[in-house]
């Protein structure tokens, strides 16, 4: 003791620390701490599993209502979109077709212009003026008469020498016809019409028949 007092008296500064200085320090360590785990028992895994199933029997049965939505928006879309076509089909061919029965009664018309200007002959028109004016107004009235059934959607067959068509045709009579092919029309009595593409009046027409 005596000996450190003396030391210190002819060596101050030796044991003194340095000014600005700082005194060491001794890091201290942490105490460790060991992670403690904690296992489930064989009973909650049991648990768990049985939720887990639960919850997947659940998702399962969600995805097929909702498959089975889908399936029925699907179908109704479908039969929205058919219904609408049936619908405008139905539109379209009132608008084409509707008037079908005054057509056929309008057909009269235009049969009586024809016989009306088919029932004079030419050197008599020429010669009787008056004739000649009635004749070239039941021309004219023909060419309004048509007009009008073309504005409807009506319009004449081109029968003569066409082939004899049932949907088309009434055969009133056949018989042969020298340097004509068999079944196709030579002659027409009665004039048909179509409506759009339908026939409105069949033809009466005479047929050439096979020798």
């Amino acid at each position: 003791m005596a000996f450190q007092t003396a030391v210190r008296r002819a060596f101050p500064s030796a044991l003194r620390p340095a000014v600005g200085a700082r005194a060491p320090v001794v890091a201290r360590q942490a105490p460790a701490f060991t992670a403690v785990r904690r296992f489930a028992t064989p009973a909650a895994n049991a648990d768990e599993e049985a939720q887990v199933e639960e919850l997947e029997a659940k998702l399962k049965k969600v995805y097929e209502q909702v498959e089975e939505v889908i399936e029925k928006r699907v179908t109704i879309r479908k039969d929205s979109n058919q219904a609408t076509k049936r619908h405008q089909t139905d539109l379209e061919n009132e608008t084409k077709y509707g008037i079908t029965k005054f057509a056929k009664a309008y057909l009269q018309i235009p049969d009586n212009l024809e016989r009306a200007a088919g029932s004079v002959k030419d050197e008599d028109i020429q010669a009787d003026a008056e004739l000649k004016k009635m004749h070239a107004n039941v021309l004219r009235m023909q060419k309004i008469v048509n007009q009008a059934m073309s504005d409807l959607g009506i319009k004449k067959m081109e029968t003569e020498g066409a082939t004899f068509d049932p949907a088309m045709h009434e055969a009133m009579f056949a018989m042969p016809m020298p340097g004509k092919e068999p079944n196709t029309i030579f002659h027409v009595m009665e004039p048909g019409y179509m409506i759009h593409d339908r026939c409105l009046r069949a033809a009466k027409v005479g047929v050439v028949r096979a020798a």
